[in-house]
């Protein structure tokens, strides 16, 4: 099954995204932070949840994120298995749509300069 490319608007979603979960896992894996996270980490983390679900919902096979309660506290083992989970969905989401990496917008631009020349 060959999915279409995704428009700007979904490429600059998923880029924000990418950019959220990347200081997510930073903090998580270099910074190694301690206690619990208080409701502006979990404000932030559903805003994550809400963009990933948008992206995702056409893909039954990717997870649905569920919102996370502002009223309670998460430890930070939590936190880091929600993350790991959001970015196993992101990877694979970024199989799917290639040209989302830098190698697969050379390959795109590529294909799109071999397809002109052969038209000729």
């Amino acid at each position: 099954m060959t999915l279409p490319q995704l428009g700007n608007r979904g490429i600059a979603s998923y880029n924000r995204l990418n950019r959220d979960l990347a200081a997510f896992n930073y903090v998580l894996r270099v910074a190694k932070p301690s206690g619990v996270c208080n409701a502006h980490t979990l404000f932030t983390l559903n805003g994550l949840f809400n963009r990933a679900n948008r992206l995702f919902r056409r893909h039954a096979d990717l997870p649905h994120f569920v919102q996370v309660s502002l009223e309670t506290t998460m430890s930070q083992a939590d936190l880091a298995i929600l993350v790991a989970q959001l970015t196993a969905a992101c990877l694979a989401f970024e199989e799917r749509y290639a040209h989302l990496t830098e190698e697969g917008r050379k390959q795109a631009k590529a294909l799109r300069i071999l397809d002109t020349t052969t038209e000729r």
